[in-house]
């Protein structure tokens, strides 16, 4: 992800190749800021708003997808010990159910809406409240942090055990949900495993694509996204 600094550094470089006459004071007409404004946050002493950003990138004539991929997605990380805490699935479809208009903290609303007891939903929404992930107010309730994510790539059972969550939920869906309302595919490959880097980067591209196309308009339901990417072949063995 590049530093919206270096985008405009470069941008400026590119148009001054082209027209020498070019100046930081024309480019900043063009941005619609000041030259001072613009020359810091190129030097990188001075921030900027998301809306501000997004009317600068807007004038770069960027695509949606290439807007993405120059504003950072703010994200809060959660220690191991913390996850621990929320690692059941139904914490984080809990906080999918704080975005919709019509969500209720009432358990046994919540417990409806993930089929799962009254007392369990109950503990996991006064869980989350505790640890301030969520904010209860005038009988509804929102998630109060950016998305949560873990650590990537580093061995952890709290995570194992997430994701094999995750995979027996995928499991018993494929019999409960009608297929009209759920994606399943596979495929199986040969692959070069020194790939395996891009690929991994491509699938976190995926998910935040479809993150943004899925969060347009009113949200109505909550949806687990998972990709598996795993070997079949047994390494070492000729």
């Amino acid at each position: 992800m590049q530093d919206i600094g270096k985008v405009l550094q470069n941008e400026l470089t590119r148009r001054q190749r082209n027209n020498s006459a070019y100046s930081l004071r024309s480019f900043a007409r063009f941005l619609d800021v000041s030259p001072a404004t613009l020359s810091q946050i190129i030097s990188g002493k001075r921030g900027i708003s998301f809306k501000k950003l997004n009317a600068i990138l807007d004038k770069l004539g960027l695509t949606p997808l290439e807007q993405k991929s120059k504003i950072p997605r703010k994200t809060k990380t959660l220690k191991e010990d913390q996850f621990k805490l929320i690692s059941e699935w139904y914490h984080y479809a809990i906080l999918g159910l704080g975005d919709l208009a019509d969500n209720s903290a009432d358990p046994r609303w919540i417990a409806r809406r993930l089929n799962i007891s009254v007392n369990v939903a109950n503990q996991a929404l006064s869980r989350l409240e505790r640890l301030g992930l969520i904010e209860v107010k005038n009988g509804q309730f929102k998630q109060v942090t950016a998305p949560l994510k873990t650590t990537s790539d580093v061995p952890s059972g709290t995570i194992r055990r997430y994701h094999k969550g995750i995979l027996g939920l995928a499991q018993n869906r494929i019999d409960q949900v009608d297929v009209k309302e759920r994606e399943y595919s596979s495929i199986t490959m040969a692959i070069n495993t020194k790939n395996l880097a891009k690929a991994k980067k491509l699938t976190q591209e995926y998910k935040e694509e479809m993150l943004e196309l899925l969060e347009k308009g009113p949200l109505d339901e909550v949806y687990q996204l998972s990709i598996q990417l795993f070997p079949l072949s047994v390494k070492g063995v000729k």
